[in-house]
């Protein structure tokens, strides 16, 4: 018989960050009563912190199954499914649990966490500042408010509310790496990356500081840090205005072919630059360790083809073997499908179309380098080359409007 007080210690736990700990008592309590709604719902948040987000989406729903009054059950659905990145989901949960209860800042955060990630900064800044109606010393919404002001221009409220939030609680990790990743928004990467490390020492498991490490780490670097504030300028832009920027340069290039220097680099930087300097962060002892297993593999997939495609090439020129040139340029097209398949947290649908084109370049490179090399004067070669490049620039299309 578990003691009426047993959430007050899974919570205690949590706090303490021993999560492995919280779930075996967890496990004692569902023994004892598997129908508990509430053990369900913290089960999933022990799991959620040990990042086993299939397993707590599980506890979550069957949460909300047991108990659909509870708005805390649909707190933590909606954490799940933001975690396996469904946007969609995760909006109606979060929705749901405010409709129980409107006056819980967390829930205001969650969605504005949700507005904030897909680029709707003034509802984001809205839900931040409704949470801090409930409850103005709420830092993960002061956090939350300093990231909105950041994106809307208005930097000097941005660091007026992280001075608040510091000021509330010194030691939150969260309003350390919310000051990090506006520091870092704002070109200053020396300052963000001293935030970062302090979220970090306060709390090592930190996936959100984790990952604005790495992005200050490759803001050193001058050619990443310009790429950053140009897509930190142009996701303030709407969906509409990004595909008028980004068509218009294309076609403006077209016309002033002296302008090719600059939009090749932006081009190469949209698709590549993340693998490019993960890959350079990988000769650094701290950045390699600062760096995610996914994010190691598209590093290591980058570099290994990028490569190869490179030697191909050189010794193709070099050797004056034409051959070796058909199979370089099926590697290089096959870099950007599997940068697409090696990606975090790729939709599913996507990551299979992604790995199909990059098995299908890498043959069509192979094939047509074979029949250059047995039957030069063969047509079938220029035919396979031509499909290698429907097939990319297929590839290229649909990506790009997904």
């Amino acid at each position: 018989m578990e003691q009426p007080n047993w959430p007050d210690r899974i919570l205690l736990l949590l706090r303490q960050g021993r999560a492995a700990q919280a779930e075996q008592e967890l496990h004692r309590v569902l023994h004892a009563d598997p129908n508990d709604a509430h053990a369900h719902a913290l089960m999933a948040l022990a799991l959620l912190e040990q990042h086993r987000n299939e397993e707590a989406l599980l506890h979550a729903q069957t949460s909300v199954g047991l108990a659909p009054e509870h708005d805390f059950a649909y707190y933590l659905l909606s954490l799940t499914q933001q975690r396996l990145q469904n946007t969609e989901a995760a909006r109606e949960a979060i929705e749901q649990a405010l409709s129980l209860d409107p006056t819980d800042p967390n829930y205001h955060h969650t969605l504005g966490i949700l507005r904030f990630t897909q680029g709707q900064w003034g509802a984001a800044l809205r839900a931040a500042e409704m949470g801090l109606a409930y409850d103005p010393e709420h830092v993960d919404c002061l956090g939350l408010r300093a990231r909105c002001l950041a994106r809307l221009g208005r930097s000097e409220d941005a660091a007026s509310s992280l001075s608040q939030a510091l000021h509330y609680d010194p030691d939150d990790a969260g309003t350390h790496a919310d000051a990090g990743w506006v520091a870092l928004e704002t070109g200053k990467h020396k300052e963000a990356l001293e935030h970062f490390r302090n979220a970090l020492r306060l709390s090592p498991t930190s996936e959100y500081a984790r990952s604005g490490l790495v992005e200050a780490l490759k803001a050193r670097y001058w050619l990443y840090r310009a790429f950053l504030r140009f897509t930190v300028w142009s996701e303030n832009l709407n969906g509409m205005a990004r595909r008028v920027l980004f068509i218009g340069l294309y076609i403006l290039v077209r016309f002033v072919p002296l302008l090719l220097p600059l939009y090749l680099p932006l081009v190469f930087m949209s698709w590549f630059a993340d693998p490019l300097f993960n890959g350079l962060l990988l000769l650094n002892p701290y950045g390699r360790h600062a760096l995610s297993d996914e994010q190691r593999r598209q590093a290591l997939g980058f570099v290994v083809v990028l490569v190869a495609a490179t030697a191909a090439f050189t010794v193709s020129s070099l050797a004056h073997q034409a051959w070796l040139g058909a199979i370089g340029l099926g590697l290089l097209a096959a870099i950007f499908p599997l940068m697409v398949t090696l990606r975090p947290r790729v939709p599913k649908r996507t990551q299979r179309w992604a790995l199909a084109a990059t098995v299908a370049l890498i043959l069509l490179g192979l094939l047509g380098g074979g029949l250059q090399l047995v039957a030069p004067d063969s047509q079938a070669h220029t035919g396979t080359m031509g499909l290698l490049f429907i097939i990319w620039l297929l590839f290229i299309w649909t990506t790009a409007m997904s």
